[in-house]
């Protein structure tokens, strides 16, 4: 992408006509930028806010180091909507948890087997968890509560794997340390009792 003060925002190569020389679209691939700039084209890119913290406003225009920034203009959204946002967020995922041994409850109120220990527990726990983290979000006072809850770093030991010459795996005790960042309303939550383990996984540093 580029900019032109006389032409705005050139999304994709075009043919140009500057000071009555018309220019073909190949000139953003086969100019230099020193050339392009000659005739008053920098290449361009966007600083974008996180929609999910601000609000937009207008645009503006820096030439900074041969090329131009578009920015905006922004506000912070109201931490209460999005505390409130979080929230239906995290009732949500407990409610999706729980769905799929939701039967087995209904069964047990209908005069029915009895929910098994392990995902009676499980169950618990989620509910336990969702509460929990609740409470927390409720306590947030700042955008940067927010922003770090949902933007929270891990660091995890998961444990490499060789092969043999036919290509067979096996996975050693040997780890690597990987770090993500993780959005903790789906982050943490309790293993469901029928969870696929993942043999990959050492522990959480």
């Amino acid at each position: 992408m580029w900019y032109s003060e006389t032409f705005g925002t050139i999304k994709t190569p075009r043919a140009l006509t500057v000071d009555g020389v018309q220019h073909p679209a190949n000139i953003f691939r086969a100019w230099s930028k020193a050339e392009l700039l000659g005739i008053g084209i920098a290449p361009a890119r966007v600083e974008v806010p996180d929609s999910r913290y601000y609000n937009t406003g207008a645009e503006s225009y820096t030439f900074t180091d041969g090329e131009w920034v578009i920015s905006y203009e922004t506000t912070e959204k109201n931490v209460d909507d999005l505390k409130k946002d979080l929230i239906e967020k995290i009732k949500a995922h407990v409610g999706s948890l729980l769905s799929s041994s939701d039967w087995m409850v209904i069964r047990q109120a209908d005069g029915g087997k009895a929910v098994p220990e392990a995902w009676a527990t499980y169950r618990s726990e989620v509910r336990t968890h969702g509460n929990s983290l609740e409470s927390g979000v409720e306590a947030f006072a700042s955008l940067d509560a927010v922003k770090n809850f949902q933007n929270h770093e891990v660091q995890e030991e998961r444990y490499l794997s060789t092969y043999d010459d036919e290509g067979n795996e096996t996975i050693t005790r040997n780890t690597e340390t990987v770090t993500r960042t993780v959005d903790k309303t789906y982050w943490g939550w309790p293993e469901a009792p029928d969870a696929k383990v993942d043999p990959y996984h050492a522990r959480y540093i």
